[in-house]
């Protein structure tokens, strides 16, 4: 980042990103409107004149039937400068949104906790406590985010039953005093009055984590992937647009949704003997993840298999394998290494080496951290003030620091994608 104008590089191209927007109660094109509102304040202190243009592009389906996507592109005033950024959105907000009972919330919770707890007290893992103990400013966060979390919910849990039911029969009562039907909303009102905002968004994660074939959720998150890897791709092989990069940025769930959509391209990539099929692949050249919990999530299904298990531990590290380390090392004689000797090669080849990942996290947001679970990827601290909790983890979308160092890094050169 600099301070000179003339100095700010921008590329001469055509740049797509595609935002996943992340937990909480979303509308359409609140993310996009915020990305793009702040990429123009920035354009607008580094003296780049640029103007927005709203776009629409006919986009497929999972299932194939067609539908109209808006967009957003910004482009430089001067007509002689060659370059344009085009923000795309993926909207999935009303596919989670109050599906999931507090106290499977704190199921979740405590699950995690447990997880993040074992994955950090293995002795091939100290090096990474050390790492963040080092540091003074993130050693009680990194003690008590997630420990705070989890005893926040089971407060919660304990008293839910009985707050609900007093806030129930007070609108019992009050109800004789307001017009129209009140008392057929009463009990669910109660539940709306009640609930933290907090306990709201770490249901999207909760149920995003149930892979459980026979839960209801897997439905939910089987669809949302879906649509996600057919809007992503639609954008790869826009022949309009022609864009030499695409960058996949997710914030919060969003993160995880990106996460796992590109394993999901890796698998089909795999799958495809033709290599000229799949060259849209290479315009993929960048990962941005932000207010992340991807290493809770990871830790949770870590936990969903037991370590004898070795080979459905197997098919679910192939599956989702994009930059996991390696989970345990070769020099620890164990039984289980014994036997998965069985699975030295993976059928998910990873063609998407020219992606780069940025990871950024604040010390605030209870949801985020830095990523250890994944290799090759830049974790980047925020340092906006905010307070513990929400604001701690919506701060992104406004920080100006975020789109300077996105711009520094994924905005400054046209990469080579043949």
């Amino acid at each position: 980042m600099t301070d000179t104008p003339n100095r700010v590089k921008f590329p001469q191209g055509r740049t797509a990103f595609l935002l996943i927007h992340g937990i909480g109660e979303q509308n359409p094109f609140e993310t996009l409107d915020y990305f793009a509102q702040n990429f123009v304040k920035y354009f607008d202190e580094q003296n780049v004149n640029i103007q927005l243009e709203h776009l629409i592009a006919r986009r497929r389906l999972s299932s194939g039937s067609f539908w109209t996507e808006s967009f957003i592109r910004l482009s430089p005033s001067d007509t002689e400068q060659d370059w344009f950024i085009d923000i795309h959105e993926y909207y999935w907000a009303p596919d989670t949104e109050n599906q999931i009972s507090a106290p499977e919330v704190l199921r979740w919770a405590e699950q995690t906790l447990d997880g993040t707890i074992k994955f950090y007290s293995r002795k091939d893992n100290q090096h990474l406590v050390d790492d963040l103990l080092r540091r003074r400013d993130s050693q009680n966060m990194f003690k008590f985010r997630l420990r705070s979390l989890t005893i926040f919910l089971r407060i919660f849990n304990f008293f839910y039953p009985i707050l609900r039911l007093l806030i129930w029969v007070i609108l019992l009562l009050l109800g004789p005093f307001f017009k129209g039907s009140f008392l057929g909303s009463a009990w669910q009102l109660s539940k709306v009055l009640i609930t933290p905002p907090l306990v709201n968004f770490v249901g999207d994660i909760a149920i995003y984590t149930k892979t459980n074939p026979k839960s209801p959720y897997q439905k939910i998150r089987q669809r949302v992937l879906a649509e996600s890897l057919a809007l992503l791709k639609g954008i790869l092989k826009d022949k309009q647009a022609d864009y030499q990069q695409v960058i996949l940025a997710g914030h919060s769930l969003g993160s995880c949704i990106a996460y796992d959509t590109l394993n999901l391209l890796c698998i089909e990539a795999s799958l495809t003997k033709d290599q000229s099929k799949i060259m849209f692949v290479n315009k993929l050249q960048g990962l941005i993840t932000f207010g992340s919990p991807l290493d809770k999530i990871a830790f949770f299904f870590r936990e969903a298999t037991q370590e004898n298990q070795y080979i459905r531990q197997r098919i679910l590290e192939h599956l989702k394998s994009f930059r996991v380390k390696p989970p345990i090392k070769p020099e620890i004689k164990t039984e289980f290494v014994k036997q998965s000797k069985y699975f030295s090669n993976s059928p998910v080849v990873c063609r998407l080496n020219q992606v780069r990942w940025v990871n950024y996290y604040h010390l605030k947001d209870p949801i985020s951290g830095n990523l250890d679970y994944y290799d090759n990827l830049d974790n980047v601290e925020l340092k906006y003030d905010a307070s513990w909790g929400e604001q701690g983890h919506l701060g992104y979308w406004t920080d100006v620091k975020f789109y300077e160092h996105i711009a520094n890094n994924f905005l400054s050169k046209v990469p080579d994608c043949k």
